[in-house]
């Protein structure tokens, strides 16, 4: 099973960095950048998230080093909808400004979880290096993100 949220984690690095490249290489204008980038990031880390959270749980918190609980697995399921909701947008063709939006929520939600990860790492001393590294790798997913957004929405 511990391999099983390995194999998740690097899915979903490589298919940020898959949409990211995608996105800019092949996306003519900041409009098709973003219908080419949200399935990536919305879909592959809240659907990813979402499965990891809700059928390998125990596994996953154990990386983490966080305690099992409902919670977890609430927020499994909120991550499995928001994908489900995205995949929704595309294929009913609901056109950027929605796409943007379920980005930004996802986009959001994983900022607040970060700063989720960054307490648990300063004030309850979980050091796990998954824990460790969510805040640094969500502000680099930031930091490449937002300006496809601000490009789009201007």
């Amino acid at each position: 099973m511990k391999t099983i949220c390995k194999i998740l984690e690097y899915l979903r690095i490589i298919g940020v960095i898959a949409g990211i490249n995608l996105a800019y290489f092949l996306g003519s204008d900041p409009q098709q950048q973003i219908h080419i980038l949200m399935p990536f990031i919305v879909i592959n880390l809240s659907g990813l998230t979402g499965i990891e959270s809700v059928f390998f749980g125990k596994v996953a918190v154990e990386l983490t080093g966080y305690k099992p609980s409902a919670y977890q697995r609430q927020s499994g399921f909120n991550n499995l909808a928001v994908a489900i909701t995205a995949i929704l947008i595309l294929i009913l063709k609901w056109g950027m400004y929605a796409e943007i939006a379920i980005l930004s929520a996802s986009l959001i939600f994983f900022f607040l979880s970060a700063i989720n990860h960054a307490w648990s790492a300063i004030k309850e001393g979980n050091r796990k290096l998954k824990n460790l590294l969510r805040p640094i790798m969500t502000i680099i997913l930031l930091i490449f993100i937002v300006p496809f957004i601000i490009r789009a929405l201007t």
